[in-house]
């Protein structure tokens, strides 16, 4: 990984919202449904990451509630890495705006695109235009030096899918590296949204549970375990988020 980080600081960087232009564009997953708020979400912050990981999610909450994904820059070819965490959470509250359309909206990400997805609640909230909840699926407040080990095993897994795949090229494994490094060191902050950790009940083998979200939130726990949450048991995670959007808000 150390490799890869030195690699990132090389790639072409964006300063700020405005630099990068038009901002990333949310791809739906799930275009109907009467459920309010919409979902946006973020992927992880991995090689492999991108709209994908949330196909399944969203085929099982088509009719129930609209949902969207909002793409990280710098992960296909050609594109820009954000030089700074400011500059990103600039860029993905805008995208966010632009893909509510006006409507309530709950941002979720999933492991560290949890981490973005607080990250740019409270950047809204300071705005004034904050998500109504954020959900966090199976992420950790790990990058304060806690959970290390939990971090190193995820991390570990992530490249260890991505040498199966060829879509692993050098722009997303430097992205990943590049993200990991900007969020070094991030605490997360209070928010007046209301949060919700989806903790997977299985753990990664060799490693202790990690240490949950440590700011205010509801806690529900389910199938799976840090990957299979979106991939064999997705329906369980989906209905789960959903109904307790609906029951909360």
């Amino acid at each position: 990984m150390a490799l890869l980080t030195i690699a990132s600081r090389f790639r072409a960087v964006f300063d700020s919202a405005e630099a990068l232009g038009t901002p990333p564009k949310a791809v739906t997953i799930a275009a109907e449904g009467a459920g309010r708020p919409r979902l946006i979400c973020f992927p992880a912050l991995s090689a492999l990451s991108g709209p994908h990981e949330y196909t399944r999610f969203g085929l099982d909450l088509q009719g129930l509630r609209p949902v969207s994904v909002l793409p990280h820059p710098g992960f296909l070819p050609g594109e820009r890495l954000p030089a700074t965490l400011g500059a990103f959470v600039a860029a993905q509250a805008a995208a966010v705006l632009a893909g509510a359309d006006a409507e309530p909206f709950a941002l979720l990400g999933r492991s560290a695109g949890g981490w973005a997805a607080h990250a740019v609640a409270e950047h809204l909230e300071r705005a004034g235009v904050g998500p109504a909840a954020v959900v966090l699926i199976d992420t950790y407040p790990g990058n304060n030096g806690n959970d290390g080990p939990a971090l190193s095993a995820m991390t570990a897994g992530t490249l260890d899918r991505a040498a199966q795949f060829a879509s692993a090229e050098t722009d997303r494994l430097t992205a990943m590296a590049g993200y990991l490094e900007l969020f070094s060191g991030w605490e997360p902050a209070a928010l007046s949204a209301p949060t919700l950790f989806v903790r997977a009940g299985d753990g990664l083998p060799g490693t202790e549970p990690p240490t949950p979200w440590s700011l205010p939130h509801s806690e529900i726990t389910v199938p799976g375990d840090h990957f299979t949450v979106l991939e064999d048991h997705a329906r369980t995670t989906a209905l789960a988020v959903h109904n307790w959007l609906t029951d909360r808000l």
